[in-house]
């Protein structure tokens, strides 16, 4: 091999090496930039006005006086440093996380904060489901299946939420306390929570909704909210519950 051989060899090994400068810098400057974070993250609001405040200025009539005393005279006030978890959008406003809640959920809400329903329904959002628990002192007669005329108050403002938001499929869940019932029209809690649950579905087809957007389930005792030891707890337990899911496209 002569020498220009070896030169083109040695030119060409060089060349396939280059990347590791670049590479090299662009890992220095990842951990400068994490050095960074790390800093503002330990960032005390306290110690910097302290460290502020010993800097001093002459104001306008010779006297030296500290930076923050200077600002607050001009109607300024030295803003600290931002956490870097508000700079990188990490900590969003009690504003911003409210407009994340679906609209249906919200609108239901409002409901509840401008009426009186509150006394009888209660509202959760778990994962992409919104519950809607409706206590059965305001729905039913004890060991009925029967529609108060307090419920079809209830029924009718969540009717209108209902088909505002066709693309909700809705659930509704019968449930009982565990005092068993045995009767010719419901031997057991099972017959009771599955009548009921039907009762109000019917309800809201005979009110025009789809009927393909809803489903009807008894639970009887199996779901209790609390323990089933006292007379308060078992009327909470006696309840339907509306469980509103976005439909799949």
């Amino acid at each position: 091999m002569d020498g220009s051989s070896l030169l083109e060899q040695f030119e060409q090994d060089d060349n396939s090496n280059s990347w590791i400068v670049t590479f090299a810098d662009m890992m220095t400057l990842i951990l400068v930039f994490f050095i960074l974070l790390y800093t503002l993250a330990d960032y005390d609001d306290k110690a910097f006005r302290a460290r502020i405040s010993d800097i001093s200025v002459l104001d306008g009539e010779g006297e030296q006086i500290s930076v923050i005393d200077y600002a607050a005279r001009a109607g300024r006030d030295p803003e600290p440093l931002k956490a870097v978890e508000d700079m990188l959008g990490l900590n969003p406003s009690p504003d911003v996380i409210q407009t994340l809640n679906p609209k249906v959920y919200s609108d239901i809400q409002s409901m509840l904060e401008n009426t009186d329903l509150s006394k009888s329904m209660s509202l959760e959002l778990v994962g992409d489901q919104i519950n809607i628990s409706i206590d059965g002192r305001f729905l039913f007669a004890s060991g009925e299946a029967n529609l108060k005329e307090s419920a079809e108050v209830i029924f009718n403002n969540l009717m209108q939420i209902f088909r505002e938001n066709p693309d909700y499929s809705i659930a509704i869940r019968g449930h009982t306390d565990d005092l068993s019932i045995e009767t010719e029209q419901f031997p057991s809690n099972w017959e009771l929570s599955a009548i009921r649950a039907t009762t109000v579905l019917r309800y809201f087809i005979q009110q025009g909704l789809d009927p393909e957007r809803m489903s009807a389930t008894g639970y009887a005792d199996f779901i209790p909210l609390v323990p089933n030891d006292t007379a308060e707890n078992r009327a909470i337990n006696r309840r339907v519950e509306f469980v509103l899911e976005k439909k799949e496209k």
